[in-house]
């Protein structure tokens, strides 16, 4: 099997698993999101559910705490069935309530934005932090640091507007 390529998002994705409950990974289709919530460090171990499968997303629209009962896990293609995220706010509600350390038990992945999807009511305010992830850019997809440190120097205090 080919080594899953490190991404560049993974360090803003862990910090979101240490700060809020739920972390949604969006971005276009064959981006990486899947891969990305099956082979990043802090989630490769947790249970995951693809709404792709029919057996799953039936079970996602028809009793949807079922896929939650367990904590942590990971549900992917999020947008086939949107009225889980209902669930998703009653099982984080409910945890909170109790207690129990909730942050990054949930992660959600899907190719939709979910906010502007019809029929969508539940935005998971204050529950949730929103990844986008775009496509690998060639300094990505080459396992190039030295792409963003050009970027870092932009930012830097001595940076020379004039190039020389």
């Amino acid at each position: 099997m080919e080594r899953v390529k490190k991404r560049w998002i993974e360090t803003r994705l862990e910090a979101a698993l240490s700060a809020v409950p739920v972390v949604v990974i969006t971005g276009a289709r064959q981006t990486g999101k899947s891969t990305l919530a099956r082979s990043a460090a802090h989630l490769r171990d947790r249970p995951y559910h693809t709404l792709d499968r029919l057996d799953i997303l039936d079970l996602a629209r028809r009793a949807p705490e079922e896929l939650l009962r367990s904590l942590p896990v990971t549900i992917d293609e999020i947008q086939r069935a949107p009225e889980m995220l209902l669930a998703v706010k009653l099982r984080v509600d409910e945890a909170r309530q109790r207690g129990e350390a909730i942050n990054g038990a949930i992660v959600l992945t899907g190719s939709a934005n979910l906010a502007l999807m019809a029929g969508v009511g539940e935005s998971l305010a204050g529950r949730a932090a929103y990844l986008h992830l775009p496509p690998f850019c060639p300094g990505e997809w080459l396992e190039s640091s030295q792409a963003l440190a050009a970027l870092d120097s932009l930012f830097a205090e001595d940076f020379d507007v004039s190039g020389e």
